[in-house]
């Protein structure tokens, strides 16, 4: 602590708001960093736009600018390891000597059909994480980069019944759960699937087949759901009850008695809306 007795309050931060998206696909990036930091920083961006445009861009300097920004977030942790001679076991040659970039990965759902033997994909698409809108040329864009690793995984048919005799959910089922709600289906609750808990709609019994009685709450596809942790412990410790009418349609009833249909388009009141002095809808809290 300084002689006056005041406490110093170090004031470099980096913050990146990643539940606002603008419509083209960007997001806003703050910070504050050490002044050596941050001119190298700039240096290092301007030297970035500088080269796309001797390389033949013709994008604006502020364009070039964020995408050397991004090439620094992907790249530049290789090549320090680079000159330094470090490798690691979990990162493989690219054939240039460099290790590859860290890897990010985003679930991007697209329509697709066919035009003779070529698979044609439609022009937008959605993005699993936040349920945000994607073009199909940003993705292009994004697979154009040499150190962008790409994964096809095989088209899950919706439509299908999946189940298993245990009590955990395999990945092939859960993924089927998450492709299909989308989001936790408590009414109103917008929490992307992919971080939610798969729950029994119908609660497994393990004493089921010991006592040789048939499993009550099985676990196959028309019997699980996606529930955030929140709304998952509402459900387990309250009056909440709800049950599955259709595939990804649900119908809740509050400890109240009042119903609510939840499917992959939103909310909608079955009976009327909550009369005033009950309470409404609880939402989940922020991690």
């Amino acid at each position: 602590m300084p002689e006056d007795g005041y406490l110093y309050v170090d004031p470099r931060h980096v913050r990146i708001d990643t539940e606002d998206v603008h419509f083209a696909g960007t997001m806003r990036v703050e910070a504050e960093v050490d002044m050596a930091d941050a001119i190298d920083l700039d240096r290092a961006v301007a030297h970035g736009a500088a080269t796309q445009a001797a390389l033949g861009s013709t994008e604006s300097l502020d364009v070039r600018r964020a995408k050397a920004l991004g090439e620094l977030a992907r790249t530049q942790t290789a090549l320090d390891l680079h000159t330094t001679g470090a490798r690691t076991t979990a990162m493989t040659d690219d054939g240039d000597g460099l290790p590859v970039a860290r890897e990010v990965v985003l679930h991007a759902h697209f329509d697709a059909g066919f035009a003779g033997d070529a698979t044609v994909f439609g022009p937008t698409g959605r993005l699993a994480e936040g349920q945000r809108l994607v073009l199909l040329d940003q993705v292009k864009s994004w697979c154009a980069d040499t150190r962008t690793k790409v994964t096809i995984k095989p088209v899950i048919d919706l439509n299908t019944h999946l189940k298993t005799d245990a009590y955990e959910v395999p990945d092939r089922i859960r993924e089927h759960v998450i492709l299909r709600d989308r989001t936790c289906v408590f009414p109103r609750c917008t929490r992307p699937a992919r971080g939610c808990d798969v729950d029994h709609v119908i609660p497994y019994d393990p004493d089921a087949e010991a006592e040789g009685r048939p499993q009550p709450g099985p676990t196959q596809t028309d019997n699980l759901a996606c529930l955030c942790r929140s709304h998952h412990r509402l459900k387990t410790h309250s009056a909440w009850r709800y049950e599955m009418v259709a595939p990804g349609v649900f119908e809740w009833t509050s400890p109240h008695g009042y119903r609510y249909r939840r499917d992959h388009t939103g909310t909608t009141t079955i009976d009327s809306p909550d009369p005033p002095g009950l309470p409404g809808i609880p939402r989940p809290r922020r991690p």
